[in-house]
């Protein structure tokens, strides 16, 4: 003899609704079993660094101390640049300069000049501007073939024409 159907379906729908019933709950000897973490890769977002400012740039300043020039843009630090040393001979000289960015900056070689003895305004052999990122890293002018004894180095970034610094031998 057969089972109606609507017995069936009844039978069938309560067995399911028990077992929806039963999930999540634990008996007190099991233990829940953590959820899966699926990571997702996240994209770095790297900030751009700010252009490299010239050391033209007729919105900096200068201000030497010694052998210390710091250069800032509208009162916000931008460099300092400092004579690490100087090796004078009777017709050359070799200057190591120390530059600290807090920003990117390009130093211009070309604005650097070896005053002498006899008046003479010497140029580095150096002649290509250098990019420095921040940080601290070294620019090394060399010149040579001075008329006369090396008596200072100057630094005249500025179209105006006016010494920013001035390094004399000491």
């Amino acid at each position: 003899m057969k089972k109606p159907l609507g017995v069936a379906v009844v039978v069938i729908g309560l067995a399911a609704a028990a077992s929806l019933n039963s999930i999540g709950v634990a008996s007190a000897g099991q233990q829940p079993v953590p959820a899966m973490v699926i990571s997702t890769p996240v994209a770095s977002v790297a900030v751009p660094a700010p252009p490299a400012i010239k050391d033209s740039d007729p919105s900096l300043t200068f201000r030497q101390n010694g052998r210390i020039v710091t250069i800032t843009r509208r009162s916000t630090p931008v460099a300092t640049v400092t004579l690490t040393s100087a090796t004078w001979s009777a017709h050359s000289a070799t200057a190591v300069l120390t530059v600290t960015a807090t920003r990117p900056i390009i130093v211009d070689p070309a604005m650097f000049t070896l005053y002498d003895a006899e008046g003479w305004e010497n140029e580095a052999e150096q002649s290509k501007p250098v990019r420095f990122g921040a940080g601290t890293a070294a620019l090394t002018l060399t010149f040579t073939g001075t008329p006369a004894r090396p008596e200072a180095l100057g630094w005249v970034a500025k179209p105006d024409g006016d010494a920013v610094a001035v390094w004399e031998r000491g």
